[in-house]
């Protein structure tokens, strides 16, 4: 099985960026993955100076990196933020980026230039978007989303095998559907106990007009701990078409796991 050799978190020094490179750290530490915390000094935002910012490393260091036996680096670049992070993805062979994220109000949820909205739909790496009121740190319940269109190879969604396989977490999987769809399919029954097999605890087919407030239910119900979704990136995407796995990402409280799948 492939593992999870190296982890990216980016940070702007922000609470929000802090509290998912907190998650990275303990995520990374528990695994033994080699871990990239990474700020890119963009010109065009106002970039801090270079002796802030290595002032605020140092703090970092000092706060969540003292007396660890993690293995760490520092990076420093400058040009166009995203633009920095997929060239560091492919440099650094990243098998996983962790993210900061914060829950929006309807009136901004909409909100275009968000960074993590942006990996979310152009996934260079599996991401995992962590709430900035998030403050889960261990994964002992994780739901699995399946729209049962695709039932994705354990190659394409091996951080979620990886993850399964080291902390030995129940998995649930759950299919939101109409009535009359979600009595026409299993969900997938024979796939997913070949993939997750060891893990795997419960299936649900679940009857409502929602997806989003039907997962929100979910994860309140069962206690979930981390929610993974399959994300199909298509070539060609309508910009003005708000995927499941944004909106997931602005109105959950637990961290949720991008899984891109491409078609």
């Amino acid at each position: 099985m492939q593992e999870l050799r190296n982890i990216l978190v980016p940070t702007d020094f922000s609470v929000n960026a802090t509290n998912a490179l907190i998650y990275a750290i303990n995520l990374a530490e528990q695994i033994d993955a080699h871990l990239y915390i990474a700020h890119v000094q963009d010109e065009t935002k106002n970039p801090l100076s270079t002796e802030l910012i290595e002032d605020r490393f140092e703090q970092i260091k000092h706060d969540f990196l003292f007396r660890r036996t993690l293995r760490t680096s520092i990076l420093l670049r400058s040009g166009e933020t995203a633009a920095e992070l997929e060239t560091t993805i492919k440099d650094k062979r990243i098998d996983l980026m962790i993210m900061g994220m914060q829950g929006a109000s309807t009136k901004h949820e909409g909100s275009f230039g968000s960074l993590t909205t942006y990996f979310i739909d152009k996934p260079a790496a599996s991401l995992i978007s962590v709430p900035g009121d998030c403050r889960i740190l261990n994964t002992k319940q994780i739901a699995v989303a399946s729209d049962n269109k695709i039932i994705p190879d354990k190659s394409e969604i091996y951080t979620l095998s990886y993850l399964a396989e080291s902390f030995s977490p129940k998995l649930h999987v759950f299919n939101v559907r109409p009535s009359t769809a979600a009595q026409e399919n299993k969900l997938g029954t024979e796939e997913f106990r070949r993939l997750f097999k060891y893990n795997l605890s419960s299936f649900h087919a679940i009857d409502a007009p929602s997806v989003i407030e039907a997962t929100r239910a979910f994860i309140a119900r069962n206690n979930i701990d981390l929610l993974a979704v399959f994300h199909f990136v298509e070539a060609q995407k309508d910009p003005l078409k708000r995927s499941v796995s944004k909106q997931l990402a602005f109105v959950i409280n637990i961290p949720l796991l991008i899984l891109p799948i491409r078609l």
